[in-house]
């Protein structure tokens, strides 16, 4: 499995080559053939509504993407679905670069993977840069029997079915992860799904679920609060405000897996070649500015690989690999 730093090449110096040549290009017009890009306006589709993580990360890219490429850049909240309605905007547009789309893991990948009916699939979309990436925890609450991954499993082991995980609903990022720690480990646990993933933490912490999967960010106030436990977090590092907790890597059960919740931005397949790559210069260039780290950090995300195009597509692939053998098991509501 390729993860995002896997995927860099290994002499830095020739990705700077790249951003440095390619962010030259954009201070250079004449040298784009014609029509020059942009040539107007250009929009970020985000599939949710106002104010989520997506949105606000769309906005602290937009007003650095204006200024670099010499064009406004606005946001369009398409929300529903699940993020569908948003995907099936952008491959309806105009493949030339001047609509984008900055999805996740659940509406560009898993989604389509699992549901048929939203008539799209994840070749349709094309990556042209990473914009976050944020590992998952697998939580419980305080007074689980289990303190580790490993004696997690080993529970499940001896008591196949006995125990219960809640995610967001059927195909969201939480139920398919969980899909595949499950595969990983070999054992069955039960799946409660939810109309969302704001009970989930509550009905851990009750006991109503033994087990829940959610992003560190998400669960950081009550894992300051100690009022869940992290068995283990999903990163192949450990994370710095539960630097405590192993990783998923590092145990015997789940050695070398390692899942993100990610974003990526994306331009309708077909796009132009030099278009795509002047855009995921521009992005990568905005993705190393303090300003943007900033943002990030207070989102709870990292600070992604700087991924070319042809890097994000090929990260894009892995994940589908990861994915593809448990999808194929999960019925659409």
């Amino acid at each position: 499995m390729a993860w995002p730093h896997t995927l860099i090449p290994t002499a830095s110096l020739s990705r700077r080559k790249w951003l440095a040549s390619a962010a030259a290009g954009l201070a250079v017009p004449h040298a784009w053939s014609q029509p020059a890009f942009p040539g107007r306006a250009l929009t970020i589709i985000v599939p949710f509504t106002a104010g989520g993580s997506s949105d606000i990360g769309a906005r602290t890219l937009a007003p650095e993407l204006s200024r670099l490429l010499g064009q406004p850049v606005v946001v369009d909240n398409v929300a529903g679905a699940g993020g569908a309605i948003g995907v099936q905007k952008l491959i309806r547009s105009a493949a030339d670069g001047h609509t984008l789309l900055y999805g996740g893991l659940s509406e560009s990948l898993l989604i389509p993977m699992i549901n048929p009916a939203v008539n799209y699939k994840v070749e349709d979309l094309l990556p042209i840069a990473m914009v976050g990436s944020t590992p998952v925890v697998l939580v419980t609450r305080p007074d689980f029997a289990a303190n580790s991954v490993d004696e997690l499993i080993e529970m499940a082991r001896r008591s196949p079915g006995r125990l219960s995980f809640g995610s967001a609903g059927i195909g969201s990022f939480a139920h398919v992860m969980t899909e595949v720690i499950k595969d990983k480990a070999g054992v069955f646990m039960v799946h409660i799904p939810y109309r969302g993933g704001t009970q989930i933490l509550t009905d851990v912490i009750s006991g109503q679920i033994d087990l829940g999967v959610t992003t560190v960010a998400n669960a950081a106030s009550m894992i300051a609060a100690k009022r869940v436990k992290v068995l283990g977090v999903s990163s192949r590092q450990r994370v710095s405000i539960i630097k405590e907790v192993p990783t998923f890597f590092e145990s015997r059960a789940l050695k070398g897996l390692e899942m993100q919740v990610w974003g990526v931005m994306f331009a309708p397949a077909g796009t132009p070649a030099a278009v795509v790559s002047k855009l995921g210069a521009a992005i990568n260039t905005v993705m190393e500015l303090p300003s943007t780290r900033a943002t990030l950090a207070k989102l709870g995300a990292e600070l992604p690989s700087l991924l070319t195009p042809a890097q994000a597509l090929a990260f894009v692939q892995a994940e589908q690999k990861l994915y593809r053998p448990v999808v194929g098991r999960i019925k659409p509501e």
